[in-house]
């Protein structure tokens, strides 16, 4: 067998620890989320209304003209509604929906009816007439009729038309009259709306603001948003028709969804309220209306996984937001901790396996089996969790064929990456290959490279095409785009540890190091764009910045000659 030159004791070192320190900080994370967090309670009180749509299970969707839910599925969610609220909002009157009133007189609630409006005259004339009769009829129960939804947003009206709309309903309406859209758009067109409406219902969503609002200050932006409205339409009585945090989904500056900070949202308003009611008529209505009652999973097709979960209930109906007690960030961290530990068994399975091959007494040897037993266990406890967060990460993001498409690619390379270079990385350790120039992909399909060195160089060519990918979407239209990849770590830091042992991408790889330098140049544009509050892109950018430091880094070992280090 032919002499293998080890890598520097130094460098042997600085991997292992590089990578013992890695799976560290992921386990504290983990555990992290398993931690019961403390937060104030909300006491007795109920939430004063919550947004109501019964699209929540698969399939299901407003944009389905034929879709009709059941009164007996509209019955039981309004029952379970009723477990935190006595009110709720609905958005039109199609779908099963105008049968909501009668329940709600039935089990005792309240309603803000709303009547969906759009850019088709002839649906809206529907709407309008059915809205106006479920008032007439129910008017011990219906408390305020909402003529359309973000109307002006979606720029499917004029102003000057939506007033109109507005008139004839105020004209025929036996309860008073509301539209509801984002805050902004009530303060741009103040002129042309207040005098065809009752009500100004107002949304105020911090998450979503051109500048998002940090969960710390979100209370804070509500109640001044809210006092600015009041002095703006006086005497007008303003109602915040939609306010909440998602519990899922990527940062926006500040602005970081979860399950602990939707639940502290929600808790510390209802506080905040109970103080200083948000309603300028208290009693005429609810002081606000939260969204929203149950996850729609239809709307991450519009707006992201954000978009499907704001609710207090998930899809499937189980409780996520409760007004009491400590509460933790993702009940299911346990999931997670055992893939490392069933990553990092397989990880020293492997290595075990391949000493047993190759039995070698001597303490030089012995000393070498340890290392990379080592460093394939941290490597594959990092590998597993890492995956199970990807593919949490896809469940949440991918709503169409094409996303699991593209989403699966770039998450298959990154696994084989890992495994490649985790497989190469042991080797290295075990004294079987010594360090060397790897070939770019395009050497290694032309030259008789080992099979290691071949997939892992056809591997990262494909990671690196994928992250440049992924940064090109964040950059140019990242609104709705994920910024968390969690499988990219353990590539990127596996590939960063095999440079420390002098393991490294050949100078002649141009291709790779044309795809890690618009990675790294991405990773510096990423940051100006989100901001240095956003920790998430900060995150990303920083495993960008670490691929490219891996592929781009000098050669500088006397050994790295091209050779593949008698890689099998």
């Amino acid at each position: 067998m032919p002499s293998r030159k080890a890598p520097a004791p130094w460098r042997q070192a600085s991997a292992l620890s590089g990578l013992a320190l890695g799976v560290l900080v992921l386990l504290a994370w983990v555990v992290a989320q398993g931690r019961p967090v403390p937060l104030s309670d909300a006491g007795d009180l109920g939430v004063p209304c919550l947004s109501y749509a019964p699209f929540r299970l698969p399939g299901h969707s407003p944009f389905d003209p034929a879709l009709h839910i059941e009164a007996s599925q509209i019955e039981a969610d309004l029952r379970q509604l009723r477990e935190m609220t006595g009110c709720v909002r609905t958005y039109g009157v199609d779908h099963g929906l105008d049968a909501v009133p009668a329940i709600a007189r039935k089990l005792g609630m309240r309603v803000v009816l709303g009547a969906w409006i759009d850019g088709d005259a002839a649906r809206n004339a529907a709407q309008l007439q059915r809205a106006l009769a479920l008032a007439r009829d129910y008017a011990d129960v219906i408390d305020l009729l909402v003529i359309g939804n973000e109307v002006l947003l979606r720029g499917e009206q004029t102003p000057a038309a939506l007033a109109s709309l507005l008139a004839r309903a105020r004209h025929a309406s036996s309860v008073p009259i509301a539209y509801a859209d984002v805050w902004a758009f009530w303060l741009r067109h103040a002129d042309v709306l207040r005098d065809h409406v009752d009500v100004v219902a107002a949304h105020v969503l911090p998450y979503w603001e051109d500048n998002p609002v940090a969960l710390n200050e979100a209370i804070a932006h509500v109640s001044a948003i809210n006092a600015r409205l009041q002095a703006v339409f006086a005497p007008l009585p303003v109602f915040i028709g939609e306010t909440g945090w998602p519990a899922a989904g990527r940062q926006r500056g500040a602005a970081v969804p979860g399950r602990l900070q939707q639940t502290r949202f929600v808790r510390e308003l209802l506080a905040a309220d109970a103080g200083a009611p948000l309603g300028s008529e208290a009693g005429a209505w609810p002081s606000f209306n939260l969204i929203e009652g149950f996850d729609q999973p239809w709307k991450r097709r519009q707006e992201g996984a954000m978009g499907g979960y704001w609710g207090v209930f998930d899809a499937a109906g189980r409780q996520r937001v409760s007004l009491r007690g400590p509460v933790v960030a993702d009940p299911h961290w346990w999931r997670v901790a055992l893939a490392m530990v069933v990553g990092g068994g397989a990880g020293l399975l492997w290595t075990l396996r391949r000493g047993l091959r190759r039995p070698d007494a001597s303490d030089n040897r012995r000393r070498r089996r340890v290392m990379a037993t080592a460093a394939t266990g941290l490597a594959g406890s990092a590998i597993g969790a890492l995956t199970l967060l990807q593919w949490q990460m896809l469940v949440d993001w991918s709503h169409r064929p094409l996303d699991w498409l593209l989403g699966g690619s770039v998450a298959v390379a990154a696994g084989l990456c890992a495994l490649l270079a985790t497989a190469r990385l042991g080797r290295i350790l075990d004294g079987d290959s010594s360090p060397a120039a790897r070939p770019g992909v395009v050497a290694a399909l032309r030259a008789a490279s080992a099979r290691v060195m071949r997939g892992l160089a056809l591997a990262q060519a494909a990671l690196l095409g994928g992250v440049v990918l992924i940064a090109l979407g964040l950059l140019f239209d990242g609104r709705y785009r994920p910024l968390v990849w969690p499988l990219l770590a353990a590539p990127v830091s596996l590939l960063l540890a095999l440079t420390v042992l002098g393991d490294r991408v050949d100078r002649g790889a141009w291709l790779e190091r044309t795809l890690a330098t618009v990675a790294a140049v991405a990773a510096v544009w990423l940051v100006a764009q989100e901001g240095l509050a956003n920790t998430q892109a900060l995150g990303q950018a920083l495993i960008w910045l670490g691929l490219a430091a891996a592929v781009c880094w000098p050669q500088g070992l006397a050994c790295a000659s091209g050779s593949d280090g008698g890689e099998r």
